[in-house]
């Protein structure tokens, strides 16, 4: 397979390539390049890829099906297990072999602390969403209109003007929620990789990954344009066609870092 080879190492680890350098802006094609870098990752082993995806998602169900602590320490996790498939692209990119291991390495190397504290910022924003959403309600419709939609067929009257003055309020709430969920996810998409593969701190990786995605606006709406039609086929043979798409989503972070942070 033809991945471009990043530059030699900088940094004491075989996989770290030193400190990123600030994000370059790109032509909004690039965003379709990802998806075609992505393939060629993919097909360079797919067995190995599709495996990787079945292992991460028995994990996430074995680790959400554990009443109120699994679905918290999923979102810590995930951050850990996606750096430790950046290092799995990085190693197919340097011409090394690509093994399910890879979805362990953040554990491992000095990786775990940083990864987990990017798991932990994730965590903490959709907590606070949460609490919003839940102090927004209340305050719109106060203790007796929530008790009263709580008690919706068991005989309460219900304050139609409270309900819909809350469903504004909400729909105002959600939708800002909404844009600060994708502020955040800015700042998460590469901060995995800058992590493991940069040696940055993590607050330093979501500021740059924040940087990148916002400089490149354009190539993001292409790439996501790209993805929605990508979704729809592959949710469309019983959702077989994510054992591909999963991994492919994986390769085009790994090519964005590529393309935006390596000189």
């Amino acid at each position: 397979m033809d991945i471009p080879q990043p530059p030699p190492v900088a940094g004491p680890q075989a996989d770290v390539e030193g400190l990123a350098a600030p994000p370059r802006q790109l032509a909004a094609g690039e965003g379709a390049a990802w998806w075609s870098e992505s393939w060629r990752i993919f097909c360079a082993a797919p067995g190995i890829w599709i495996g990787i995806f079945v292992v991460f998602i028995v994990l996430s169900i074995a680790l959400v099906l554990i009443p109120i602590v699994g679905s918290l320490v999923h979102t810590v996790l995930t951050p850990v297990f996606a750096g430790g498939v950046m290092l799995g692209c990085h190693a197919l990119a340097r011409g090394r072999p690509l093994t399910i291991g890879h979805l362990f390495e953040g554990f491992q190397g000095g990786r775990f602390a940083p990864l987990v504290t990017l798991g932990l910022v994730w965590l903490a924003v959709l907590f606070v969403l949460a609490i919003v959403m839940v102090v927004t309600v209340f305050l719109t419709l106060g203790a007796s209109g929530l008790a009263a939609l709580m008690d919706i067929g068991g005989g309460s009257e219900i304050d139609y003007g409270a309900l819909l003055s809350a469903g504004v309020a909400i729909f105002i709430v959600g939708m800002i929620a909404l844009v600060v969920a994708l502020l955040v996810a800015m700042a998460y998409w590469f901060a995995p990789a800058l992590v493991v593969l940069n040696g940055e701190a993590p607050i330093a990786a979501l500021k740059k990954s924040f940087m990148a995605s916002s400089q490149n606006f354009g190539a993001f709406l292409l790439y996501g344009l790209i993805y929605i039609g990508l979704a729809i086929v592959a949710t469309i043979p019983l959702g077989l066609g994510w054992l591909v798409l999963g991994p492919m989503v994986v390769g085009s972070c790994y090519a964005g870092w590529r393309t935006i942070f390596v000189r």
